[in-house]
C-alpha cells in the first residue's frame, strides 16, 4: 500500500463484482483516476504523475490522457508539462490532439494550436466534431480562419451547430461581419447560439437596428438572446429602447432574468434615472433570495448612486458578501458624485484597511471627491501617491481632475503648469476645465489664450465657442464675443440642445428644446399654451 498526497491511499480499490477480475496492475489505476479528479493544484497533479511513472501506469492511454488534460485545463495551466506528456504518447488519440489545440487556444499565442492541427492532419488522423470549435478559437488572423473554414466544408462538419456558431462568433471577432452573416444565412441547422452570436456581432459594430431585425425573426428566445439585444442597446447609448424591451420581456413572463441581463438594465436605468424600474429589479433580486454577486451588486449600487439615493447604495454595498476593487471604487465614486467628500475618502480608507488594492478607477473617484470638496492639497497628495505608493501611472482623467480642482480654487497658474508638465498631450476637456476656472476667477488674459487653444483642439464643440465668447464678454470686448459666435455659425456648429427627463408611472419621458418627436407632443404643447394664457391673465 502506498500513500499519496494528503496521505490518501493509492493502492487497490474494491472492484464491483460484476466486473471480470482485472490483473493486478490495472487494479492500481482505479485510485489514481479518483485522485486525479480531486487534485486541486498543479503540484498535486505532478505528484500523481510521478507515481504513475513509477508504477508504469503511463502506458495506459486513459491515465495519460487524464494527466494531459489536467495540466492543460487547470485554472493555472502548465502548458510546458502538457507538451512533455503529449510528446511521450506513442499514438496520440483525437482526444489528445484536441486537448492540445484547445489548451493553446486559451493562451496569449493561440495560433500555436493550429500547428497541432496541422501535425495531426499530416499524421493522417481525421478531425471530429470537437476539433473545429477549438481550432476556430485558435485563429488569430482572418487567413487562418478562412483555411479552417475550408477544412470544415471538406470534412462535412458545416451543418454542426457548434461549428457554425463558432464560425459566426470568430468572423465577427475579426471584424468580418459579412462573412459571419453569410455563414448564418447558408446554415440550415441554426440553434439559439447561432442567432445570439449574430445579434451580439451586429451590436458590437453599432448595428443595433439590424440586430433587432434578427432578434424579431427568432422563433424561440432564451435569457441569453434577450440579454444580447438589451445589452446591445445599452452599449450603443440607447437606454430608452433597452428599458422598453425589458418591459416587454417582463410581460413575456417565461424567460428567466439572469444576472448579465439585470446588470445591463440597471446600467440603462442609471443613465436615464429610471428609478421605478431599477427598484423593481432590486425587489426581484430580493424575492429571488440570492446573495448580491459582485457584478450585480456593483451595478445596483451604481444605479442608486447615479439616481441620488446614496443611502440605498450604501445598504446594497454593506449587504454584498464579497467586494472587489470595482465595488469599492463604485461606492467611492457614488459618494463623490453626490457631494459626500469626506464619506468618499473614509470609504477609500476603509478599502485600504480591508487590504483591497486600489486601481486607476478608484483614484478617479477619490480625486473627484477632492474636487467636489475643494481639497486641493489632498488632491495633490493622492495624485503623487498613485505612482509613489501604489505603482499606478496617472492617466489623463486623473490629471483632468486635479486641473479642474486647481482651476476651481482659483490657482489657474498652477493648473496651467500642471498641464504643461503632463506626460501626455492634453485634450479639450483638460483645457476646458482651465477655461472654466479662468471665467470663475476673472483671469481674462489666460482665459483668452486657453479659449483659442481649446477651439483649435475641438472646432466642432459648441461649448468651447461659448466659453471664449463669455471670456470676451467678461472683458467688455463685445466685438470679440460677436466674432466668436459668428465663427461658430459659419462653421456649422450648432448649440447642443438642452433636455430634461421625468419619470411617470415607471415610464421615462425625455424633453428637448423645440422637440417635435414626443408621441404626446400635441397634448404637451396644448398644456403649455394653457399655462401661457394663465400667466398672461
Amino acid at each position: 500500500m502506498r500513500r499519496g498526497i494528503s496521505g490518501r491511499t493509492i493502492s487497490a480499490l474494491s472492484i464491483p463484482s460484476s466486473h471480470p477480475p482485472p490483473n493486478p496492475t490495472i487494479i492500481t489505476t482505479y485510485p489514481y483516476l479518483s485522485l486525479l479528479e480531486t487534485s486541486s493544484t498543479v503540484k498535486e497533479v505532478k505528484q500523481l504523475h510521478a507515481h504513475a511513472i513509477a508504477l508504469d501506469l503511463v502506458r495506459y492511454t486513459y491515465v495519460t490522457s487524464r494527466i494531459l488534460a489536467l495540466y492543460a485545463f487547470h485554472p493555472n495551466p502548465d502548458i510546458h508539462s502538457a507538451r512533455l506528456v503529449f510528446d511521450r504518447i506513442p499514438e496520440p488519440t483525437i482526444f489528445n490532439w484536441n486537448t492540445m489545440i484547445k489548451a493553446h487556444s486559451r493562451t496569449p499565442h493561440p495560433e500555436k494550436g493550429l500547428l497541432f492541427y496541422s501535425h495531426m492532419r499530416r499524421r493522417g488522423l481525421p478531425p471530429n466534431m470537437h476539433t473545429f470549435p477549438f481550432a476556430i478559437k485558435a485563429c488569430a488572423r482572418l487567413s487562418s480562419l478562412s483555411q479552417i473554414h475550408g477544412q470544415i466544408v471538406k470534412f462535412g462538419f458545416y451543418l454542426d451547430v457548434f461549428v457554425t456558431s463558432s464560425l459566426i462568433r470568430y468572423y465577427s471577432h475579426l471584424g468580418r461581419l459579412e462573412f459571419a452573416s453569410q455563414v448564418f444565412d447558408e446554415s440550415s441547422n441554426r440553434n439559439l447560439v447561432c442567432w445570439t452570436s449574430l445579434i451580439s456581432a451586429h451590436c458590437a459594430r453599432g448595428l443595433v437596428d439590424r440586430a433587432r431585425e434578427i432578434f424579431e425573426r427568432m422563433s424561440e428566445r432564451n435569457e441569453v438572446s434577450w440579454s444580447a439585444i438589451i445589452t446591445g442597446y445599452v452599449q450603443n447609448d440607447r437606454p430608452e429602447e433597452a428599458i422598453e424591451l425589458f418591459r416587454e420581456l417582463k410581460r413575456h413572463g417565461s424567460v428567466k432574468l439572469n444576472d448579465s441581463l439585470l446588470v445591463s438594465v440597471l446600467n440603462a436605468c442609471a443613465g436615464l434615472g429610471a428609478v421605478e424600474e431599477g427598484r423593481w429589479i432590486h425587489d426581484y433580486i430580493d424575492r429571488r433570495g440570492t446573495h448580491y454577486g459582485v457584478e450585480l451588486g456593483t451595478a445596483l449600487l451604481d444605479f442608486y448612486s447615479k439616481c441620488g439615493f446614496i443611502e440605498s447604495a450604501r445598504e446594497v454595498f454593506c449587504k454584498m458578501a464579497c467586494k472587489d476593487v470595482t465595488a469599492w471604487s463604485a461606492m467611492v465614486m457614488g459618494q463623490a458624485l453626490n457631494g459626500l467628500t469626506h464619506s468618499a475618502i473614509e470609504t477609500f480608507s476603509e478599502m485600504l484597511g480591508c487590504k483591497v488594492m486600489p486601481n486607476a478607477v478608484t483614484f478617479v473617484g477619490v480625486l473627484t471627491a477632492c474636487n467636489h470638496g475643494g481639497l486641493v492639497d489632498e488632491g495633490w497628495a493622492y495624485l503623487e501617491d498613485m505612482s509613489r505608493v501604489y505603482g499606478l501611472s496617472p492617466t489623463i482623467e486623473h490629471y483632468g481632475c486635479v486641473v479642474d480642482l486647481l482651476s476651481r480654487a482659483g490657482r489657474t497658474a498652477e493648473a496651467e503648469r500642471l498641464i504643461r508638465c503632463m506626460p501626455m498631450e492634453p485634450d479639450g476637456a483638460i483645457w476646458g476645465a482651465l477655461l472654466h476656472g479662468c471665467l470663475m476667477h476673472g483671469n481674462a488674459e489666460l482665459g483668452e489664450r486657453v479659449g483659442r487653444r481649446v477651439i483649435e483642439l475641438e472646432p466642432h464643440h459648441c461649448g468651447r465657442y461659448v466659453g471664449l465668447a463669455n471670456v470676451y464678454a467678461a472683458m467688455g470686448r463685445w466685438e470679440g464675443a460677436v466674432k466668436v459666435r459668428r465663427a461658430m455659425r459659419d462653421r456649422g456648429v450648432a448649440p447642443a440642445p438642452g433636455w430634461s427627463l421625468i419619470e411617470i408611472n415607471g415610464v421615462g419621458h425625455r424633453f428637448l428644446a423645440d422637440d417635435k418627436g414626443h408621441p404626446r407632443q400635441e397634448e404637451i404643447y396644448r398644456m403649455l399654451g394653457d399655462l401661457s394664457m394663465e400667466l398672461v391673465s
